[in-house]
C-alpha cells in the first residue's frame, strides 16, 4: 500500500509563499515515488486563488487549526505528517500521534520543534543552545544548507556567469510575497535614484503584496514596479533582497545579493550567513539602515565587478539543487 503523507503548509497573507512552492516541489517528487499526497492549510486568499491544484487540499478554519491538523492525521490514518513553517503544537495533542504517524518538521522554529521524529533545518545560524530540548534518541536531526529545497522554477534556470567586462545596468529588489513590514517602500525611500540614473531599479512585488496603495505616484524614471517573476528577476545584475527563502534560491543561481533583514531574527540569520560564507553583502535590519550606507554599498558593487563575481562564485559553492533528493531519501528511510 502507498504511504499517505499530509503536508501542512500555510501560505498567503502574512505567511510567505516560499513554504508552499518548495513543499509543492517536494510533494511532486514524492508522488513520483508513489506516495499519496494531501495538503492541509490555514484559510487564505492565496490558497483560494489556486486553480486545478495537483493534490487534494484541506482548508483549516477551526478554533485550533494545529490540533485540527493532528486530528486529520489520526482520522485518516496518515503515515507521515510533513510541516513546513513556524507552527507550534500542544504537547498533549501531539502525543496522540506517537506510534501512529511519523512527523517531519522542516524549518519549524517553534517551541514544539523537539516533537518531531525527523527535524530538518536548512540553515547554519542556530547556536548549540537551540538544540538542547531535543532527545537525540527520539529525533533525528539534519542541519545544513545541503537540505535547502527550492521552487521548481529555480531548477530550470542556469547558474549565472558574471563577466568582469560587464557593466551593471539592472538592479532587482525583492521583499517577499506579502512583505508585511513593507520593506519595499522603505527601500524606495532610501535609494538615491537620480544618482544612479544609468541603472534601472525593478521592484518585484509578490502577488500577495499587502501595500499596493503605497506605491508612489509618480515614481522616478529609472524605477519599475513589476509582478514577481523568477525568470525576469534572473536577468538582474544585482539583487537587493529582504532575507528569506528567495535569497537562498537566487544565491544558488549565483546572483550577487545585498541582504537586508525585515525583522531581528532574519537579520541575525543574514549576518551569520555572511560571516560564515562571505557569499552575500549583509546590511542589517531595515529599521536601522541609513540611506548613505545603502547607496555607498550600491556604488561599491556597481563600480567593482570583481566583488559581484566573488559573491556569485561563493554562493554557487555553498548551495546546490539536490536538497529535494536528499529529503526524499530521508523520508524513504523512515
Amino acid at each position: 500500500m502507498n504511504k499517505k503523507i499530509l503536508f501542512r503548509v500555510d501560505a498567503g497573507e502574512k505567511v510567505g509563499l516560499g513554504h508552499f512552492f518548495r513543499s509543492y516541489n517536494l510533494a511532486q517528487a514524492l508522488a513520483e515515488k508513489a506516495y499519496s499526497v494531501t495538503f492541509a492549510h490555514a484559510k487564505s486568499t492565496f490558497w483560494n486563488s489556486i486553480k486545478n491544484f495537483q493534490f487534494p487540499h484541506l482548508e483549516l478554519d477551526g478554533q485550533n487549526i494545529n490540533n485540527e491538523t493532528i486530528n486529520i492525521c489520526l482520522n485518516n490514518q496518515y503515515d507521515l505528517l510533513y510541516v513546513d513553517g513556524i507552527l507550534d503544537f500542544e504537547t498533549e495533542s501531539f502525543k496522540k500521534l506517537k506510534n501512529r504517524t511519523k512527523v517531519i518538521f522542516y524549518q519549524n522554529l517553534s517551541e514544539s520543534r523537539h516533537f518531531a521524529d525527523i527535524y530538518i533545518l536548512p540553515s547554519i545560524h542556530q547556536e548549540a543552545s537551540y538544540f538542547l530540548k531535543f532527545d537525540k534518541l527520539k529525533t533525528k536531526i539534519y542541519q545544513g544548507l545541503e537540505y535547502f529545497t527550492f521552487n521548481a522554477k529555480i531548477n530550470k534556470l542556469a547558474p549565472k556567469q558574471i563577466n568582469l567586462n560587464n557593466d551593471l545596468s539592472e538592479i532587482g529588489i525583492i521583499c517577499g510575497g506579502s512583505d508585511p513590514r513593507n520593506v519595499t517602500s522603505k527601500l524606495y525611500d532610501l535609494i538615491d535614484f537620480p544618482k544612479w540614473n544609468t541603472i534601472t531599479f525593478n521592484f518585484y512585488l509578490g502577488e500577495n503584496y499587502m501595500y499596493s496603495n503605497s506605491i508612489p505616484q509618480p515614481y522616478f524614471m529609472n524605477v519599475n514596479f513589476l509582478p514577481y517573476d523568477m525568470n525576469v528577476i534572473y536577468n538582474s545584475d544585482l539583487l537587493i533582497a529582504a532575507f528569506g527563502v528567495s535569497t537562498y534560491e537566487f544565491m544558488a543561481l549565483g546572483m550577487p545579493i545585498i541582504s537586508i533583514g525585515h525583522q531581528e531574527s532574519n537579520a541575525h540569520a543574514s549576518k551569520v550567513l555572511n560571516e560564515k560564507t562571505k557569499a552575500i553583502f549583509h546590511l542589517g535590519l531595515i529599521d536601522l539602515l541609513k540611506a548613505d550606507t545603502l547607496n555607498e554599498t550600491i556604488g561599491e558593487l556597481v563600480n567593482d565587478t570583481t566583488i559581484r563575481k566573488l559573491l556569485s562564485e561563493k554562493s554557487k559553492v555553498i548551495l546546490d539543487f539536490k536538497g529535494i533528493d536528499r529529503i526524499v531519501e530521508i523520508i524513504e528511510r523512515i
